[in-house]
């Protein structure tokens, strides 16, 4: 099947400010850049049309065959680059150009669509995932991402801690065993952070993803 007949996601993101940084700064975030790409590719390997590649030195780009990675992709950007924040631009779209092992050398609507996105998260100072291509749902999947994002942003690294613990599916009983503390210290700062809230609302964010992106992704009727 021609590849320009295939629809997929593509991810786009690049560092803020990152040009401000001073040489010596500059050469060991880039490194710690790459370093987490190497592990985006490890990590949703099953989920990648085309690996994640840094495109520039201080952006990336990645192809993928389902949508319902996003949330878990957007948390390990935040959690595994401390470096600097990361506008990101996901599309919608197919290929001009034939697919590759690696994001780079491909072309087409899909990729345009993310690069437009992440160039609004840009003028708009928006953090926290921008999306284009995905037609009436571009407002929608744009809207919760900032709102989760929003909702996150005010969490001490504490705080990301036990969430992150209790978003990989621990209770908070198995949280405060596992940080030694008791389980009304982890009530109070999971009430502190609205992660009922914030649950529902990521849980709400996949369902879209799962039943109304995912089956668009694919072979173009």
């Amino acid at each position: 099947m021609a590849g320009h007949k295939e629809r997929y996601i593509a991810v786009i993101a690049d560092m803020v400010k990152s040009r401000e940084l001073p040489s010596s700064r500059r050469a060991l975030v880039q490194k710690h850049f790459e370093e987490l790409i190497a592990r985006l590719n490890k990590e949703f390997r099953p989920s990648i049309a085309a690996k994640f590649s840094i495109t520039l030195g201080d952006e990336f780009q990645a192809l993928l065959k389902t949508s319902t990675v996003i949330p878990d992709l957007l948390w390990r950007l935040e959690e595994q680059f401390a470096d600097r924040q990361l506008r990101v631009g996901v599309g919608f779209g197919t290929l001009d150009t034939p697919i590759q092992p690696y994001a780079i050398n491909i072309d087409g609507p899909v990729l345009h669509r993310a690069r437009e996105a992440v160039e609004e998260a840009a003028r708009q100072h928006i953090l926290g995932g921008v999306f284009r291509g995905f037609g009436s749902l571009d407002d929608v999947l744009s809207g919760i991402a900032r709102l989760l994002y929003f909702q996150r942003s005010g969490w001490t690294s504490a705080q990301r801690k036990i969430a992150n613990l209790m978003r990989s599916g621990l209770s908070q009983s198995e949280v405060a065993a596992h940080l030694g503390v008791s389980r009304q210290v982890i009530s109070k700062q999971a009430a502190a952070i609205g992660w009922s809230a914030y649950r529902s609302g990521e849980n709400a964010w996949r369902i879209i993803f799962r039943d109304y992106v995912d089956p668009m992704i694919g072979p173009k009727p």
